[in-house]
This record gives C-alpha cells, structure tokens and sequence, in this order.
C-alpha cells in the first residue's frame, strides 16, 4: 500500500509541473506576441468645454480622461452640477468612447442620457453638469 501511495505522489507531482510548464509556455508565447504586435496608440483628440464656469478650456485627451469636481480628474470642472467624478473617456477598440462613472445628474451625448458607454466621433457634444463640451478629433496627426 505504501508504494502505491508513494506513485500516485510522484504522478501528482508531475501533472502539477507539467501544468506549471504548459502555463509558463502559454504566458511567455503571448509575451512575445504583443513585443512583435504592440496595440496601437490612442488616436489624438480633445475635450474643449464651450459652455459652462469653465468656458474655453480645452485639453488633448489621454487614452483614460476623466471628468469631473475632483482635483484628481484629467479634466476638472468647476461645475456645481457635474459629481466629484462624473464621466470618462477612454480609448478601447481603435475607437474613443464616453461613459458615465453613476453621475447624480447623468452624461449626456448629443442630447441623448447615456444608459451604457457611446462611442464617439468628431464634433460630439457632451453635457456634463451645466458644461457643454465638445469632442474633436485632431485630423492632422496620424499615428
């Protein structure tokens, strides 16, 4: 009984590195596939507010903007009607979106209340609090 005992330890063991081996092969094939394939870079953009206390403002956007009161957003708003942290717009599948982080007031995309991120395009107007802001993409950089 004994010597049964000892093989089934050594066959565990041994499917237990064979497991580390196939899972230390899988993640360092995939290492090197993203080395030779890097996810391309976000394409520039920018938030410029039109309306609202902070009227002209305008920033390039970084592949995760946030909106909002808070002095820990990209962009900052002095908007008594905008949450602390109220939206976020990011880069994700070649495409910028916008969402609404469960802001009091809601976000809003060409008029329309976002219920579920929006993908965006040029020329967009999102209503954040009082602010009116728009989206553009800077056409003359490529990446």
């Amino acid at each position: 009984m004994a010597e049964v005992l000892l093989a089934l330890r050594f066959a565990l063991a041994a499917l237990l590195y064979l497991f580390l081996g196939v899972a230390l092969t899988i993640l360092w094939l995939e290492l090197r596939r993203h080395e030779r394939n890097p996810s391309p870079a976000h394409h520039p953009g920018r938030l410029a507010v039109e309306e609202g206390p902070d009227a002209d403002k305008s920033i390039p956007l970084r592949p995760v903007t946030t909106v909002g009161r808070a002095e820990d957003n990209v962009l900052m708003l002095d908007d008594p009607f905008a949450s602390t942290n109220h939206a976020m717009v990011l880069w994700r599948e070649g495409q910028w979106w916008l969402e609404d982080l469960e802001s009091h007031n809601g976000t809003y995309l060409n008029g329309q209340r976002l219920d579920r991120p929006q993908r965006l395009t040029s020329g967009d107007r999102l209503r954040i609090g009082e602010s009116i802001l728009r989206f553009d993409l800077d056409e003359k950089v490529t990446t």
